[in-house]
């Protein structure tokens, strides 16, 4: 293994032109960056103007940075993890999957992989996720212009623009007030409301709206079903290609028991089962990605994979027997 060491300000800006392998980058609270390489130091390019660094890795890089660099990276052939770096960070293309976490302001352009980010501290922004995105605790506000697949987002202060979601989407609280959460959606939206909620509803879908709120009036104006919850101070504005399910959100304190009415509708009841299943998952997601660092990602697909089947198989049992 290389290793390479530098001194440096707390506010360094480093540039990694290219890795052709996995790339992690750790902050640190130390005024120093750490360069590390499985192979030799063949593979790396390094070049330094006062504080700024760029380099090209052709192997899998491990960079530990102080906390408070700013931070770009033009292509990552593999997987890319941040965490802990409280600057800037501007990425290009990453052709594996993406993990942020702990991270300043990001800016992403095509991530071929899934995305899961936690905790960033400014606005977070994707050009394209062609697989999965799970985000959360947001403090700007989310805005992802596509993502192939599901999107899973909580903890959103700042608000939410998802352009084009090509299948479903499930939301949880916050709903902050004076946001708007703008979403285009290609199968299903399943929202998970708190009961003192205010919002506001604008959604123009191809389906039906299942709501356990019987409080909530909708009405159809000019093709858009509108309503509100509470005084209103957040606004939901979506095109939906399929259903819209409004669920209060439970406390998880027991077995949970589904409670739409969707008996002639098995397809809608499998849809919110499904969601059901995602929330136990997102816990489980969460707990994934604090070990990334320890355990390789195949081990932990295969724990996704082994503990999604048996939700599953779960979730056709409480099909059948409602």
């Amino acid at each position: 293994m290389f290793k390479q060491t530098l001194e440096t300000s707390a506010t360094p800006h480093i540039t990694v032109t290219e890795c052709l392998g996995d790339l992690e980058v750790r902050g640190s609270e130390q005024q120093r960056v750490a360069i590390r390489l499985r192979d030799g130091a063949e593979e790396l390019a390094l070049e330094r103007e006062g504080e700024s660094l760029t380099l090209t890795a052709r192997d899998d890089c491990t960079l530990i940075c102080p906390a408070g660099s700013s931070l770009t990276i033009h292509t990552v052939r593999g997987d890319l993890r941040v965490r802990g770096v409280r600057g800037p960070v501007v990425v290009g293309t990453v052709f594996g999957d993406t993990l942020l976490r702990g991270v300043g302001p990001a800016e992403l352009g095509r991530i071929y992989g899934d995305l899961l980010a936690r905790g960033a501290v400014g606005d977070l922004q994707a050009q394209m996720v062609a697989g999965d995105a799970r985000v959360r605790q947001v403090m700007g506000q989310l805005r992802l212009e596509q993502v192939g697949s599901d999107l899973k987002a909580e903890g959103l202060e700042g608000g939410l623009v998802a352009e084009q979601v090509g299948a479903d989407v499930w939301l949880w609280p916050p709903f902050a007030p004076g946001a708007t959460y703008r979403l285009g959606v290609g199968n299903n939206l399943v929202v998970h409301l708190p009961a003192d909620v205010g919002l506001r509803l604008a959604l123009r879908i191809g389906g039906r709206v299942h709501s356990l709120f019987p409080d909530l009036a909708l009405e159809e104006v000019e093709g858009e079903v509108r309503g509100s919850l509470g005084a209103g101070e957040a606004l939901l504005e979506a095109r939906v290609g399929r259903d819209v399910y409004l669920s209060p959100l439970v406390v998880k304190e027991g077995p949970e028991e589904i409670a739409f009415d969707l008996a002639p509708d098995l397809e809608g009841l499998g849809v919110v089962i499904e969601a059901r299943v995602a929330e136990a998952m997102a816990e489980m997601e969460a707990r994934l990605a604090e070990s990334l660092g320890r355990i390789d990602d195949e081990a932990i697909r295969r724990r996704v994979e082994r503990a999604t089947e048996k939700a599953r198989q779960a979730a056709e049992r409480a099909a059948e027997r409602a």
